[in-house]
């Protein structure tokens, strides 16, 4: 055990099998990014016209999803119009509802909606699912090809920055 880490603690890395997908959580992240390379909207004036028409700049993501053990696996997220609709739809509403209300959101403020809505949210929610699986691999890298700082024999000096260096 290192002298900086705690008695009785044990770290264990979870060794995992890079999937051909990205984990939904990530979806609106991606996407929220390529909305706003280029395209604009205002939550405080939304209509049908302006969650819809929008000139896209950037029509796709890449994603990295790396292990400590199985190398690293990019990944394209292709733009979806449709997806961005709903997510600006959800967003004016969450500020509409709980920002300009200062009202704290409840857990899960959308999941049990009774009605059009509540059935409009589960079908983004698996519009959502359904894009994480999706995606393109562009790419794999294995474990032994990615550049790890790793200094030998616990001393100090300079690490190259490429494996060919």
């Amino acid at each position: 055990q290192s002298s900086n880490q705690p008695q009785g603690r044990q770290y264990m890395i979870r060794d995992f099998d890079l999937e051909r997908k990205i984990p939904p959580m990530y979806i609106p992240q991606l996407m929220m990014e390529m909305l706003c390379v280029g395209d604009s909207v205002d939550l405080d004036n939304l209509t049908n016209s302006s969650l819809t028409n929008s000139n896209p700049t950037c029509t796709s993501a890449v994603m990295v999803r790396q292990t400590a053990t199985k190398g690293a696996i990019l990944l394209r997220l292709y733009r979806d119009e449709s997806w961005i609709t709903e997510m600006k739809y959800w967003l004016g509403k969450f500020k509409s509802k709980y920002v300009n209300t200062s009202i704290i959101p409840p857990d899960n403020f959308f999941w049990n909606k009774v009605g059009s809505d509540g059935d409009r949210y589960q079908k983004f929610l698996q519009h959502t699912k359904e894009l994480s699986e999706s995606v393109e691999q562009v790419g794999f890298i294995p474990h032994g090809k990615i550049q790890r700082v790793m200094l030998e024999n616990g001393g100090s000096g300079e690490i190259p920055l490429f494996l060919d260096s």
